[in-house]
């Protein structure tokens, strides 16, 4: 048991990106502000969002040039950041099919080496997506 008076009173954040920092991209007022405070007091903090679709230094470095302050890729958490240490080491061999845009190159870059995106899935078989060829080569009224 944790005594309380031995307990750190350290403040760290987590940050949700979209929505609360920036709305597509652009940042909210005050929040470029906000980070830079953060940082100046040596807070800690991470930031976090439900997307994905890219690499967590890919994410870093944008978030650096929108708010104009260092971002480390260890700074972000992303929807798919779990796999990387819960996934990828029991099935870094397996065929795994991966639901997300974008997100195929991203399983590939932590280690699934067999990973495919449904689409790519689909281009591979498509007879097992007959509603896309609908889609693709609409029937015409001969």
């Amino acid at each position: 048991m944790t005594d309380a008076t031995t307990e750190s009173k350290q403040l760290a954040f987590v940050l949700d990106i979209d929505g609360c920092l920036s709305r597509e991209g652009i940042p909210i007022p005050s929040a470029k502000a906000a980070l830079h405070r953060l940082r100046s007091t040596n807070t800690p903090f991470v930031f976090c969002t439900n997307g994905g679709g890219q690499l967590e230094s890919q994410r870093a470095e944008k978030l650096s040039k929108t708010f104009d302050l260092e971002v480390s890729p260890d700074q972000i958490i992303l929807s798919h950041t779990p796999l990387r240490e819960e996934v990828v080491e029991r099935l870094k061999d397996e065929r795994v099919l991966i639901v997300g845009e974008n997100c195929g190159p991203v399983a590939r870059a932590y280690g699934l080496a067999k990973a495919l995106e449904v689409s790519e899935f689909g281009k591979r078989h498509p007879s097992l997506f007959p509603r896309r060829r609908e889609a693709e080569n609409p029937p015409t009224l001969d």
